[in-house]
């Protein structure tokens, strides 16, 4: 029933466990709640209301202004128009996917109450996990760090991939290179576009514009290195920042790209992560010596 919702449901996830901090820290020096109470007590009592009028009272330009707006502009319309223009352009910016808006919107409800009921889902997942409490706090405090570093892996090697091509651009002397290698990041945040979406048509313009050299070397330098330099770099930093071998690193995010899609970029880690936990507390729970004695037979 879940794996419509993998995406959203991985999002959420990533993005509840990424930004603890920053929530928790919110939470402590912005007293949102308090605020709204504040403002609601405000607008039932006239308070608001009265300030308004004053404010209209002294400004009669900005009060006719209203006036004329409401007596000759009808706000249906504009709310339609408004509606529809934003909608149009939601489409193209997210590339007329109606489902990726779905998993957007399923993804911060998702999110909302993994904030909300944080320590709740904590509770209940600590219950259902056959562990004792320090394994358990093994296994999710490897989760999380498998999580942090995963996306902070994902995110250096971007940035690394749009600064290589910033630099090509601007040695070439291509036009915006600065603002094509942050496109390079962006696109590169997302494994189905990758940064060729961003070289290959700077290699047709100069090639249109018969710079051939300058083309073909914007060819070599993305093929033979923006593009592939998440290959190899992501693993060894993910390898390095959780202490396991490059090797397995890059088979689970290869292998987790292959079952799960792009979600497999954390997902892969994460069942690697798991796999190699329970491997590690089986270890310690059997003794070597049985191990090597292999089974009783009676």
């Amino acid at each position: 029933m879940l794996q419509p919702f993998r995406p959203a449901v991985t999002g959420a996830m990533v993005l509840a466990i990424v930004a603890q901090r920053p929530y928790k820290w919110n939470c402590g020096k912005a007293k949102t709640h308090d605020h709204v109470i504040v403002a609601a007590r405000a607008t039932q009592n006239g308070t608001v209301e009265r300030g308004v009028q004053q404010f209209l009272d002294q400004s009669p330009r900005v009060s006719a202004m209203l006036r004329y707006s409401i007596d000759n502009i009808s706000l249906c319309q504009a709310f339609d128009r408004g509606a529809g223009f934003m909608a149009t352009k939601l489409a193209v910016l997210l590339g007329g996917s109606i489902t990726s808006l779905i998993q957007i919107v399923i993804m911060l409800f998702l999110l909302f109450f993994l904030y909300r009921d944080r320590d709740l889902g904590l509770t209940y997942l600590r219950s259902i996990i056959p562990l004792n409490d320090g394994e358990t706090n093994n296994l999710l405090s490897h989760i999380n760090d498998t999580v942090q570093e995963t996306v902070l892996g994902h995110c250096v090697v971007a940035a690394i991939q749009g600064l290589v091509a910033g630099i090509t651009f601007g040695i070439l002397g291509v036009p915006g290179a600065s603002l094509l290698g942050i496109a390079t990041v962006l696109f590169a945040m997302r494994p189905s576009f990758g940064g060729f979406v961003v070289w290959l048509p700077v290699a047709i313009y100069l090639a249109a514009t018969h710079h051939w050299i300058q083309a073909t070397i914007v060819v070599g330098a993305g093929s033979l290195s923006i593009s592939t330099l998440d290959n190899f770099l992501y693993s060894i930093l993910v390898g390095t920042q959780l202490r396991l071998h490059t090797v397995p690193i890059f088979l689970s995010i290869l292998g987790g790209i292959w079952f799960f899609g792009v979600s497999g970029l954390i997902l892969g880690p994460i069942a690697f992560t798991l796999a190699e936990s329970f491997l590690e507390l089986w270890r310690r729970r059997v003794p070597f010596r049985s191990l090597a004695a292999g089974p009783i037979v009676s």
